[in-house]
């Protein structure tokens, strides 16, 4: 374990906090910030040797602005002077901004290491000290002792981290989804982003879920529209939507094809076929411009126009496809 992680966390005065010369001029927008740690907590503790500031100037800034008297902090005083400054430029140059679903789980870990430290203090207390004043029963005109509060309740671990029950709950929820759904791990996917994604699949029956999901797993699906494609899937009549099950699953790549676009509610793709017809079309054209044979060039003209033809007709049939294809779903 490098030196940095195995400090332990103690909480230090603000005011002591010496900043000394610093590398970062500019602060950034500090506001944004001490809204973020406002509402989380902080998540990542400050980094001091004896009390002079190593890393964390905006963290210590921002929870200054909020009338903080002591903020979380690691002591690294065994680090060389080589070691800090290593320390101090990947703080300020090289760290990358944690993705949503870095911040969430780190925050988990939090609330997790909360609940269990809480746990271990319960042990060791009485159970006597948890129990709240006697309280009058009005409608009785008796006394009641209140019940021992819960020592990892969710009230508890707010009042230690600093972040609040309802964003115990989000966070919670944000890191159990993108771990089902992987894809929802990717640039671009934010935590709301991921919430509302779970509330359209919430409405979507258990054993369907995991194949539509499945459908959304493709790198090239703007992360609104396959929230979209869920809130279509959801609105779905059943026997539409378990005919896109059915087709999710196809180890044709064309009917995996029409499913996905079924949920986009756009018409299916372009038949393969066609596509091809029209490369031999004009492979065909090419053919019979080029071709010296008198005894075959005829034919091959021929054959050209009469593919040119079989084209055209199997382009207005595809145009009349889409066509009631919009009337039955785009109405």
């Amino acid at each position: 374990m490098n030196q940095v992680s195995a400090a332990a966390v103690v909480q230090v005065p603000i005011q002591s906090v010496v900043i000394g010369q610093r590398r970062r001029e500019k602060l950034g927008r500090l506001a944004v910030l001490a809204k973020s740690i406002e509402a989380h907590g902080l998540i990542h503790p400050i980094l001091l040797r004896g009390n002079t500031l190593v890393a964390g100037h905006r963290r210590l800034e921002a929870c200054r602005s909020l009338n903080w008297k002591t903020i979380p902090a690691r002591r690294i005083d065994r680090m060389t002077d080589e070691e800090l400054r290593a320390v101090e430029l990947d703080e300020n140059v090289a760290r990358e901004a944690l993705s949503d679903f870095a911040t969430s789980k780190t925050r988990l870990a939090q609330i997790r290491q909360a609940e269990a430290d809480l746990k271990a203090k319960a042990k060791e207390v009485p159970a006597e000290e948890f129990r709240s004043t006697p309280k009058r029963n009005s409608k009785r005109g008796r006394s009641a002792e209140g019940r021992p509060p819960k020592a990892d309740s969710k009230r508890a671990v707010a009042a230690a981290t600093g972040i609040s029950p309802a964003e115990q709950v989000r966070t919670e929820r944000h890191v159990a989804l993108a771990e089902q759904y992987p894809f929802m791990q990717r640039g671009g996917w934010l935590r709301h982003d991921v919430l509302e994604a779970g509330e359209a699949l919430a409405k979507i029956p258990d054993a369907e879920r995991g194949p539509i999901a499945v459908l959304l797993d493709q790198p090239g699906i703007p992360v609104r529209d396959a929230i979209s494609y869920l809130t279509n899937a959801a609105a779905m009549p059943k026997p539409q939507r378990q005919a896109i099950v059915e087709q999710s699953q196809s180890a044709d790549e064309f009917v995996r094809q029409i499913a996905l676009t079924t949920l986009a509610q756009v018409p299916p793709p372009p038949d393969p076929g066609l596509l091809a017809l029209n490369e031999a079309v004009e492979d065909l054209k090419r053919a019979a411009t080029s071709c010296r044979s008198t005894l075959y060039k005829h034919k091959v003209v021929a054959l050209s126009a009469g593919a040119l033809k079989l084209r055209d007709a199997f382009r207005a049939h595809e145009k009349e496809e889409r066509s009631q294809w919009s009337n039955r779903n785009l109405k």
